[in-house]
């Protein structure tokens, strides 16, 4: 592989190429014999100290004149002492004439070497891959209560065409999104009420299953799906948000804490005051707490009345994701296609901005971070600053506000690798 003197990338997909110490500190460096002394010589200096002794080179072998030994501290190599060198080698003897861009050491009655400027970093390292960020895990907390199916919306803005069930446009926006987003995002589902919950309490209309009927998992569209109501099924109950999002936050809080982990409550209605122990007081009590856990909650209303417009908002508040589009806190849509635009747009807000380094950077005092043609900036607090922190040393970073939102509108990121600062 030719190392260009240039800065060097890393996209992922690991080829590392190692330059060495990069203050050329090599063990065959040492004087063997009539002690020999060697000076390193900059591109500002020309002159090569050689003190009397038996003139043999600085490595482990010899040299004869015009040559170099296989055991040179150079991974370049010499000419017979009329031509350039190029590298850094290891040898001594009279030396004449100039020497330009990379420091070394030269052998030979005559001669030159060149290189890069000297102001241009030494790769460490030379990559080239992309850096994928972190898939978030989402769960989807889903409304299949009675008025689910038994309203119906203009769900497309046409009155020539047929009207269809709440549910029938909620499962079609899942089935987009899921599958547009299968790589980037880990889903996951939990109903409320059970998929076999009638319209009677005591038939089961505000009973809500243990744990998720769908667990998060990475391209899990098809499970998504597979686990769902279909588009045409009539589903039934009562409306207990409260039980399903304890369901839901109890799931969540089991899995990695170093992972995003996100709730998405989408309902149609207030909590069913029928459903026994359901208040909205605990509920938003626990979606906040919750947020404090490390778990935010996005809130979508579809068609709500405005009678509970202030309940929603104050689960939207409590949940640390409201609506920066407004009015109401939460994502409040009246068709399909504004349910599809609010969930389309809470997925890329979740999109993950933590992105694991692979490989480590020998030198991370050196690394940097690149969008395009933009460098993005070391920061100190990922909550206050644009740029990006460590977090895990040397392992993984963060991207961190305006960089962040970059990211996500680029989808890459480069980093890039130095032995030598500039």
């Amino acid at each position: 592989m030719t190392l260009a003197r240039s800065n060097w990338l890393i996209l992922l997909s690991p080829l590392l190429l190692a330059c060495g110490d990069s203050d050329a500190k090599d063990d065959s460096l040492s004087a063997t014999g009539g002690g020999s002394n060697v000076t390193i010589t900059s591109a500002s200096e020309t002159n090569v100290t050689t003190p009397t002794g038996t003139g043999e080179s600085a490595s482990e072998g010899t040299s004869a004149p015009g040559s170099t030994s296989n055991d040179s501290a150079s991974g370049g190599s010499s000419s017979d002492g009329s031509g350039p060198t190029t590298g850094v080698t290891g040898t001594s003897g009279d030396t004449s004439g100039d020497m330009t861009g990379m420091t070394s050491m030269t052998s030979g009655e005559s001669g030159s070497s060149t290189g890069a400027p000297i102001d241009v970093p030494v790769p460490c390292q030379v990559e080239t891959t992309k850096i994928t960020p972190i898939p978030p895990d989402l769960l989807f907390v889903l409304d299949k209560s009675g008025s689910m199916s038994y309203e119906v919306w203009d769900h497309d803005k046409n009155p020539q065409t047929p009207t269809v069930t709440r549910w029938f446009s909620l499962h079609g926006v899942v089935e987009s999104v899921v599958k547009t987003f299968d790589k980037t995002v880990n889903f996951g589902v939990k109903l409320y009420p059970k998929i076999t919950a009638t319209p009677f309490i005591d038939q089961g209309a505000c009973d809500v299953d243990p744990g998720v009927e769908v667990e998060i998992a990475p391209m899990n569209a098809a499970a998504v799906l597979a686990g769902i109501p279909a588009a045409d099924f009539g589903v039934l109950g009562g409306t207990p948000i409260e039980s399903g999002l304890k369901q839901a936050y109890t799931y969540l809080k089991a899995l990695d804490p170093g992972q995003q982990r996100f709730a998405l409550l989408i309902a149609d209605g207030e909590i069913t005051k029928a459903c026994d122990g359901e208040t909205i007081l605990e509920t938003i009590g626990m979606v906040a707490s919750s947020h404090q856990a490390g778990i935010p909650t996005y809130v979508v209303g579809i068609d709500v009345d405005p009678s509970i417009v202030d309940d929603l908002t104050a689960l939207a508040e409590a949940g640390g994701k409201p609506n920066p589009d407004g009015p109401e806190l939460f994502y409040q849509v009246t068709n399909q296609i504004e349910l599809q635009a609010a969930i389309q747009g809470i997925l890329d807000d979740t999109l993950s901005c933590v992105i694991d380094v692979d490989p480590e950077p020998s030198a991370p005092e050196l690394f940097e971070v690149w969008i395009g043609k933009d460098q993005v900036p070391a920061a100190a607090d990922c909550a206050k600053d644009d740029g990006w922190v460590w977090t895990k040393p040397n392992s993984q970073i963060e991207l961190c506000g305006a960089a962040c939102l970059q990211l996500k509108k680029s989808g890459q990121v480069e980093a890039r690798y130095f032995c030598e600062p500039k």
